[in-house]
């Protein structure tokens, strides 16, 4: 059985816990101290997820290449190259920093004016609250409601991913939230609606070119 090969990418505020995620995932163990991630760092992660078949259970086997983002880049700098191809885009807030909840629409807003509108099913975005470990610690407080994430997810058509703690998840459970995202997504777009997307602006582009060869037949 051929795998289903989807990009995903972990993008939000500086210091909300993407690389921290990332981290988890890639070892299984959490780094406490503050990393910056320069450039991309990339890593293939392998799961077999039962999901929705034409009304039936069905298993299938996905390959996820998991991509963290630079966290000094401003969602002003996020540059096509982060998100085009991208399946998946995981939008990260902290839920004791309000700000980096309110630039959520700004992200939102970076991500439609970069590879187009969320209704087009070429992509699927998940909204998740990280560091909820933090909440009651020293001087830290919740920030930013549960409820008030739902709902910026039903006004932008995200996907609303849940509150989190990359620090105190186990592995286990982390693996198994990733299978709940592979799943949504999937359900969003299907197998590759991106693939048939490119499929389509490449033919346009042979035809375009076939056009000027045509020109400059003697």
């Amino acid at each position: 059985m051929s795998k289903i090969s989807y990009k995903f990418i972990l993008i939000g505020n500086s210091g909300v816990g993407k690389t921290a995620i990332f981290h988890k995932m890639q070892s299984g163990k959490f780094y406490d101290q503050n990393i910056s991630t320069i450039g991309v760092a990339k890593k293939n992660f392998f799961f077999t997820v039962e999901v929705q078949e034409n009304g039936k259970n069905v298993k299938k086997d996905f390959e996820i290449s998991l991509h963290d983002t630079a966290g000094q880049e401003k969602f002003r700098a996020i540059t096509f190259n982060y998100y085009k191809s991208s399946d998946g885009i995981l939008l990260i807030y902290d839920i004791t920093d309000r700000s980096s909840f309110e630039n959520v629409e700004q992200w939102m807003n970076s991500i439609k004016d970069t590879i187009g509108n969320t209704q087009d099913s070429k992509y699927a975005v998940i909204l998740i609250g990280n560091k909820l470990d933090q909440i009651g610690q020293q001087d830290f407080k919740r920030e930013v409601t549960e409820e008030e994430s739902v709902n910026i997810c039903k006004e932008h058509n995200m996907i609303w991913g849940g509150e989190q703690s990359a620090k105190e998840i186990k592995m286990e459970d982390l693996i198994e939230l990733f299978k709940g995202y592979i799943k949504q997504i999937y359900e969003r777009i299907g197998e590759k609606k991106q693939a048939k997307q490119t499929l389509k602006s490449v033919q346009k582009y042979k035809k375009k070119f076939s056009f000027f060869d045509n020109c400059f037949k003697v």
